[in-house]
């Protein structure tokens, strides 16, 4: 009776080893196939780190058990090796530069400087602004920026903003302490009705060279606090109260990567008749196997490829922490030497730190 219910045990496991093994064979999928095609993978792309352990589980669970079936959950994770660096890098670079041969860059969603009271925290926007004052960056490019009432000062003598009435005095700002040589904005393609996206940028120079640096956010999901609180709290919920939230989240998702997917599209066009050096950074609000970074990470490097160390996320607002923002630049021009994210909870984003000197 032992053994039959052990073997019953097995053969339900293996199948759902077997559910998750294709899932995570299908999630590779999502860096090639635009979501505005086909959205599935995508959200099977969302869920990779997660099949990925799964998966390491069950190979763990049939090797204990010295079972054949340990091949399937191998096979699906050496398929798509290759992504794991984009998650998790075992170290980074400990090269040590002087600071004035350094170029440091912060790139941070501060989620409208908190206007709304998202966050149960008093005084965020000075928070923020004392945050990166003591990080002192050369370059801040902010999203959802909230063009406050009160003005706060900061310790940058030049900057770049695209925020109006029409985003409710949101947008994005670039701060600099390096001279503006040039600068301007790109109209994202957004669904009617839909708020404005833009990818602000501008030119400055450094070390003699003149390079742009582009700030972009591209299409949020769309969710107020009281989703991403359900879904921490989907088991206390009856099940059309759980069916409803997901109908809602599962919708929002599949509209947001279609949307994500026609932006990318057109910031790539935008980026392959760059001649500057370049520093790209922003909230793309997509994972790193996502079919936006693959179009992306073909013409710019990832800071965190280059010098990040453990496993980064710097959204953190859901049951499932993401990285979704990002410091791009062109490897040609740059080497990135450093790469952090603080975890100040000041927003439902994290900032994102990547230096960078001449190669």
């Amino acid at each position: 009776m032992a053994k039959k219910r052990k073997n019953l045990l097995d053969g339900f496991l293996y199948v759902l080893n077997t559910l998750v093994a294709f899932a995570l064979l299908a999630s590779y999928l999502n860096k090639y196939i635009s979501p505005a095609f086909i959205s599935w993978f995508a959200f099977l792309g969302l869920a990779y780190q997660y099949l990925l352990i799964a998966n390491l589980i069950f190979a763990v669970w049939w090797a204990l058990r010295m079972k054949i079936k340990i091949v399937l959950p191998v096979f699906a994770i050496l398929i798509g090796y290759w992504q794991v660096p984009s998650y998790f890098k075992l170290s980074g670079t400990n090269q040590v530069v002087p600071r004035e041969e350094s170029l440091k860059v912060i790139s941070y969603n501060v989620h409208n400087l908190n206007v709304s009271n998202w966050l149960e925290e008093e005084n965020v926007p000075q928070k923020i602004y004392a945050l990166l004052e003591n990080e002192d960056p050369d370059l801040v490019l902010l999203q959802e920026f909230n063009r406050l009432r009160e003005e706060i000062k900061v310790n940058f003598p030049y900057r770049y903003e695209e925020v109006g009435p029409k985003t409710g005095n949101a947008g994005q700002v670039t701060y600099s302490k390096h001279p503006i040589l040039d600068q301007g904005y790109f109209d994202l393609p957004v669904p009617e009705g839909a708020p404005k996206n833009k990818m602000i940028w501008i030119d400055i120079e450094w070390k003699g060279i003149r390079t742009r640096v582009f700030n972009l956010h591209l299409h949020s999901v769309g969710l107020g606090k009281k989703y991403y609180e359900n879904l921490e709290s989907l088991a206390q919920k009856d099940q059309e109260e759980i069916q409803d939230n997901l109908s809602v989240i599962g919708g929002n998702l599949k509209r947001a990567f279609e949307q994500r997917a026609v932006q990318v599209d057109f910031v790539d066009s935008i980026l392959k008749i760059q001649e500057l050096p370049l520093i790209f950074g922003g909230d793309f609000n997509e994972p790193p196997n996502s079919y936006s970074y693959h179009n992306f990470s073909e013409q710019v490097s990832d800071s965190y490829i280059s010098a990040g160390q453990g496993w980064q996320y710097t959204f953190d607002n859901s049951l499932f922490p993401f990285r979704l923002d990002y410091i791009f630049y062109s490897d040609e021009d740059f080497s990135c030497h450093h790469y952090e994210v603080l975890k100040e909870k000041l927003s439902d984003h994290y900032p994102v730190i990547a230096e960078f000197k001449r190669p």
